[in-house]
Protein backbone atom coordinates (compact mmCIF):
# COMPACT_ATOMS: atom_id res chain seq x y z
CA UNK A 1 0.00 0.00 0.00
CA UNK A 2 1.25 3.11 -0.97
CA UNK A 3 1.26 6.23 1.31
CA UNK A 4 -1.21 8.27 -0.39
CA UNK A 5 -3.55 4.73 0.00
CA UNK A 6 -2.43 4.77 3.67
CA UNK A 7 -3.59 8.56 4.14
CA UNK A 8 -6.98 7.68 2.62
CA UNK A 9 -7.53 4.26 4.53
CA UNK A 10 -6.95 6.24 7.62
CA UNK A 11 -9.11 9.13 6.63
CA UNK A 12 -11.66 5.98 5.90
CA UNK A 13 -11.38 4.60 9.59
CA UNK A 14 -11.26 7.52 10.78
CA UNK A 15 -14.88 8.22 9.14
CA UNK A 16 -15.83 4.84 10.39
CA UNK A 17 -14.75 5.17 13.59
CA UNK A 18 -17.86 8.10 14.57
CA UNK A 19 -20.56 5.83 15.43
CA UNK A 20 -24.14 7.62 15.66
CA UNK A 21 -25.69 8.58 19.00
CA UNK A 22 -28.97 9.31 18.67
CA UNK A 23 -29.85 12.36 21.49
CA UNK A 24 -33.77 12.66 21.85
CA UNK A 25 -35.49 15.45 23.36
CA UNK A 26 -38.98 14.46 24.78
CA UNK A 27 -40.97 17.38 25.43
CA UNK A 28 -43.74 18.42 27.05
CA UNK A 29 -45.86 21.26 25.50
CA UNK A 30 -49.60 21.12 27.10
CA UNK A 31 -51.49 23.70 28.03
CA UNK A 32 -49.79 24.43 31.89
CA UNK A 33 -46.51 24.96 30.88
CA UNK A 34 -48.11 28.55 29.96
CA UNK A 35 -47.73 28.94 33.44
CA UNK A 36 -45.23 30.94 35.00
CA UNK A 37 -43.09 31.48 32.05
CA UNK A 38 -42.08 27.41 31.53
CA UNK A 39 -42.57 27.02 28.15
CA UNK A 40 -40.08 30.11 27.92
CA UNK A 41 -37.87 28.70 29.73
CA UNK A 42 -38.19 25.20 28.31
CA UNK A 43 -36.93 27.01 24.76
CA UNK A 44 -34.18 28.75 26.91
CA UNK A 45 -32.63 25.41 28.06
CA UNK A 46 -32.56 23.75 24.85
CA UNK A 47 -31.10 27.38 23.16
CA UNK A 48 -28.55 27.31 25.77
CA UNK A 49 -27.76 23.34 25.89
CA UNK A 50 -27.74 23.21 22.00
CA UNK A 51 -24.00 24.87 21.91
CA UNK A 52 -22.34 22.87 24.58
CA UNK A 53 -23.94 19.45 22.67
CA UNK A 54 -21.80 21.00 19.88
CA UNK A 55 -18.88 21.16 22.55
CA UNK A 56 -19.30 17.82 23.74
CA UNK A 57 -19.44 16.51 20.18
CA UNK A 58 -16.28 18.34 19.41
CA UNK A 59 -14.30 16.45 22.37
CA UNK A 60 -15.49 13.12 21.21
CA UNK A 61 -14.35 12.11 17.88
CA UNK A 62 -15.41 8.41 17.96
CA UNK A 63 -19.34 9.80 18.51
CA UNK A 64 -21.80 11.39 15.73
CA UNK A 65 -24.02 13.42 17.98
CA UNK A 66 -27.39 13.29 16.39
CA UNK A 67 -30.73 15.21 17.38
CA UNK A 68 -34.51 14.13 17.30
CA UNK A 69 -37.01 16.35 19.33
CA UNK A 70 -40.63 14.97 20.15
CA UNK A 71 -43.10 17.24 21.95
CA UNK A 72 -46.25 16.18 22.89
CA UNK A 73 -49.81 17.27 24.33
CA UNK A 74 -53.24 16.27 22.49
CA UNK A 75 -50.83 14.13 20.17
CA UNK A 76 -47.09 13.24 19.64
CA UNK A 77 -45.31 16.04 17.02
CA UNK A 78 -41.79 15.69 15.89
CA UNK A 79 -40.40 19.09 15.87
CA UNK A 80 -37.04 17.66 14.11
CA UNK A 81 -38.18 14.05 13.23
CA UNK A 82 -34.72 13.38 10.94
CA UNK A 83 -31.77 12.37 13.10
CA UNK A 84 -29.57 16.14 12.87
CA UNK A 85 -25.93 16.26 13.54
CA UNK A 86 -25.95 18.82 16.74
CA UNK A 87 -24.03 21.28 14.88
CA UNK A 88 -26.53 21.53 11.92
CA UNK A 89 -29.48 21.89 14.76
CA UNK A 90 -31.76 25.26 14.60
CA UNK A 91 -34.16 26.12 17.39
CA UNK A 92 -37.11 27.28 16.43
CA UNK A 93 -38.79 27.93 19.90
CA UNK A 94 -41.67 25.86 21.15
CA UNK A 95 -45.44 27.03 21.97
CA UNK A 96 -47.33 25.80 24.36
CA UNK A 97 -50.86 23.93 23.58
CA UNK A 98 -53.97 26.32 24.71
CA UNK A 99 -55.72 23.11 26.98
CA UNK A 100 -53.53 20.82 25.31
CA UNK A 101 -53.48 17.20 28.02
CA UNK A 102 -50.26 15.42 28.79
CA UNK A 103 -50.41 12.57 26.63
CA UNK A 104 -47.05 10.88 27.66
CA UNK A 105 -48.46 7.26 26.29
CA UNK A 106 -48.97 8.31 22.91
CA UNK A 107 -45.69 10.08 22.92
CA UNK A 108 -43.41 7.34 23.94
CA UNK A 109 -45.70 4.80 21.88
CA UNK A 110 -44.58 7.20 18.42
CA UNK A 111 -40.85 7.25 19.93
CA UNK A 112 -40.88 3.19 20.30
CA UNK A 113 -42.31 3.60 16.48
CA UNK A 114 -39.02 5.69 15.79
CA UNK A 115 -36.66 3.48 16.88
CA UNK A 116 -38.04 0.64 15.55
CA UNK A 117 -36.66 2.46 12.33
CA UNK A 118 -32.77 2.43 13.35
CA UNK A 119 -30.92 -0.62 12.13
CA UNK A 120 -30.94 -3.48 14.60
CA UNK A 121 -27.17 -4.41 13.31
CA UNK A 122 -25.69 -0.74 13.12
CA UNK A 123 -22.82 -0.45 15.38
CA UNK A 124 -24.48 2.22 17.86
CA UNK A 125 -24.21 4.06 21.05
CA UNK A 126 -27.39 3.78 23.15
CA UNK A 127 -29.12 6.60 22.57
CA UNK A 128 -29.91 9.02 25.40
CA UNK A 129 -33.53 9.74 26.24
CA UNK A 130 -33.91 13.15 27.84
CA UNK A 131 -38.13 13.77 29.08
CA UNK A 132 -39.25 17.00 30.51
CA UNK A 133 -42.82 17.00 32.01
CA UNK A 134 -44.80 19.40 34.43
CA UNK A 135 -47.93 17.18 34.82
CA UNK A 136 -49.39 14.05 35.06
CA UNK A 137 -49.92 11.47 31.89
CA UNK A 138 -53.70 11.80 30.71
CA UNK A 139 -55.11 9.14 28.09
CA UNK A 140 -57.57 10.91 26.22
CA UNK A 141 -55.55 9.44 23.18
CA UNK A 142 -56.22 5.93 24.76
CA UNK A 143 -53.16 5.32 25.05
CA UNK A 144 -51.94 4.77 28.73
CA UNK A 145 -48.38 6.16 30.04
CA UNK A 146 -47.82 2.24 31.14
CA UNK A 147 -48.50 1.04 27.61
CA UNK A 148 -46.38 3.93 25.89
CA UNK A 149 -43.59 2.72 28.44
CA UNK A 150 -43.81 -0.41 28.00
CA UNK A 151 -44.14 -0.28 23.56
CA UNK A 152 -40.58 1.96 24.57
CA UNK A 153 -39.01 -1.05 26.30
CA UNK A 154 -39.66 -3.77 24.48
CA UNK A 155 -37.82 -2.22 21.78
CA UNK A 156 -34.25 -2.84 22.11
CA UNK A 157 -32.74 0.92 21.57
CA UNK A 158 -35.38 1.86 23.73
CA UNK A 159 -34.77 -0.19 26.63
CA UNK A 160 -30.88 0.13 26.81
CA UNK A 161 -31.22 4.29 25.97
CA UNK A 162 -29.96 6.45 29.04
CA UNK A 163 -33.30 7.75 30.01
CA UNK A 164 -33.57 11.03 32.02
CA UNK A 165 -36.33 12.57 33.13
CA UNK A 166 -36.83 16.00 34.58
CA UNK A 167 -39.91 17.14 36.43
CA UNK A 168 -41.96 20.79 35.78
CA UNK A 169 -43.04 22.20 39.03
CA UNK A 170 -44.97 20.85 42.24
CA UNK A 171 -47.46 19.07 40.08
CA UNK A 172 -45.16 16.89 37.86
CA UNK A 173 -46.01 13.25 38.29
CA UNK A 174 -42.58 12.19 39.80
CA UNK A 175 -43.61 8.82 40.25
CA UNK A 176 -44.19 8.57 36.72
CA UNK A 177 -40.90 10.21 35.46
CA UNK A 178 -39.05 7.59 37.87
CA UNK A 179 -41.05 4.74 36.23
CA UNK A 180 -39.31 6.34 32.90
CA UNK A 181 -36.01 6.02 33.77
CA UNK A 182 -36.10 3.21 35.60
CA UNK A 183 -32.82 3.26 37.57
CA UNK A 184 -32.85 4.31 40.87
CA UNK A 185 -29.23 5.44 41.39
CA UNK A 186 -30.18 7.96 38.30
CA UNK A 187 -30.93 11.39 39.85
CA UNK A 188 -34.30 12.21 39.43
CA UNK A 189 -34.59 15.98 39.30
CA UNK A 190 -37.25 18.79 39.78
CA UNK A 191 -37.46 22.31 38.63
CA UNK A 192 -39.16 24.95 40.77
CA UNK A 193 -38.06 27.95 38.48
CA UNK A 194 -36.95 29.10 35.28
CA UNK A 195 -33.11 29.23 36.05
CA UNK A 196 -33.52 25.31 37.87
CA UNK A 197 -35.24 24.45 34.29
CA UNK A 198 -32.08 25.43 32.27
CA UNK A 199 -29.10 24.19 35.02
CA UNK A 200 -31.24 20.93 35.25
CA UNK A 201 -31.29 20.47 31.27
CA UNK A 202 -27.58 21.80 30.73
CA UNK A 203 -26.83 19.31 33.47
CA UNK A 204 -28.89 16.00 32.37
CA UNK A 205 -27.93 16.90 28.90
CA UNK A 206 -24.55 16.63 29.03
CA UNK A 207 -24.79 13.79 31.60
CA UNK A 208 -26.42 11.63 29.28
CA UNK A 209 -23.99 12.16 26.28
CA UNK A 210 -21.13 11.06 28.33
CA UNK A 211 -22.46 8.14 29.59
CA UNK A 212 -23.98 7.50 26.32
CA UNK A 213 -20.63 7.86 24.62
CA UNK A 214 -18.35 6.30 26.71
CA UNK A 215 -19.86 3.18 28.13
CA UNK A 216 -18.24 1.52 31.10
CA UNK A 217 -17.76 -2.03 30.99
CA UNK A 218 -19.11 -3.73 34.00
CA UNK A 219 -21.59 -0.98 34.77
CA UNK A 220 -20.66 2.85 36.18
CA UNK A 221 -23.55 4.49 34.91
CA UNK A 222 -24.16 8.03 35.66
CA UNK A 223 -21.83 9.35 38.45
CA UNK A 224 -22.28 13.25 37.59
CA UNK A 225 -23.67 15.39 40.31
CA UNK A 226 -26.60 17.15 39.90
CA UNK A 227 -25.80 21.06 40.53
CA UNK A 228 -27.55 22.36 43.73
CA UNK A 229 -30.72 24.01 43.58
CA UNK A 230 -30.93 27.60 43.08
CA UNK A 231 -33.50 30.62 42.96
CA UNK A 232 -36.82 30.86 44.69
CA UNK A 233 -39.34 27.86 44.13
CA UNK A 234 -41.58 30.06 42.08
CA UNK A 235 -43.35 27.24 40.20
CA UNK A 236 -44.09 25.65 43.44
CA UNK A 237 -46.36 28.27 44.69
CA UNK A 238 -48.17 29.04 41.14
CA UNK A 239 -49.03 25.04 41.28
Amino acid sequence: MGLEELHMSDRLGGALARKPLHFIFVLDVSGSMNRGGRIQALNNAITEVLPQLRDEARANPHAELLIRVLAFANEPRWVIEEPTPVENVHWERLEAVPRGFTELGSALTALAAKLDELDESASAYPPAIILVSDGRPTQSSGTTFAEGLQALLNNRWGATAIRLALGVGRDADMHSLRRFIGDEDIPLLRADNPEQLVEYIVWASKAASKVASRPVVGGGGLTALPPNPIGDPVWSTLG
